[in-house]
């Protein structure tokens, strides 16, 4: 992910290489964009760099799950791949009740078949609806979970 391909103000990353090929445009939640302005400082050229400088690659994570299983440093957490955050994600929409044609486009799918001939809508404004909703989801377990770790009860 470089900053050149980031647009803070308007919330999106454009996507330039794909799987498919074809461009795309990620829409970034409020959280997002707030994490990714305290990232700027890293670095000039990309947003997640490693010391080396480099960008930090999908397999540099599925390596550092694996170096953690195998010390069993991962403190109880089932054992996980970053593919396994895409699948988070889109069940997560679909039990909020986000429409599978939105959740799809999240992740970048596009839609298959004769769907896919005449249907050219792109699902941005929803996707940014959508996972916004998942953002304040998760801002709102996470909020649970503090709550119960200082033993607070709600009533």
């Amino acid at each position: 992910m470089q900053w050149a391909d980031v647009d803070l103000d308007s919330g999106v990353w454009h996507l330039k290489e794909t799987k498919t090929g074809v461009p795309r445009d990620v829409q970034l939640s409020i959280q997002a964009v707030v994490l990714l302005r305290k990232q700027k400082c890293m670095s000039d050229e990309y947003v997640f760099p490693q010391i080396t400088g480099k960008p930090v690659q999908q397999k540099t994570i599925s390596e550092r799950m694996w170096y953690m299983r195998r010390n069993d440093l991962l403190l109880g957490i089932e054992p996980w791949t970053p593919h396994d955050l895409r699948r988070s994600v889109r069940t997560g929409l679909a039990r909020m009740g986000c429409p599978s044609e939105v959740a799809e486009a999240v992740l970048g799918h596009a839609p298959k078949g004769i769907e896919g001939v005449y249907n050219l809508h792109r699902y941005e404004q929803e996707c940014r609806e959508w996972l916004q909703k998942w953002c304040n989801h998760l801002d709102e377990l996470n909020a649970s979970e503090k709550i119960v770790a200082l033993g607070v009860s709600h009533g």
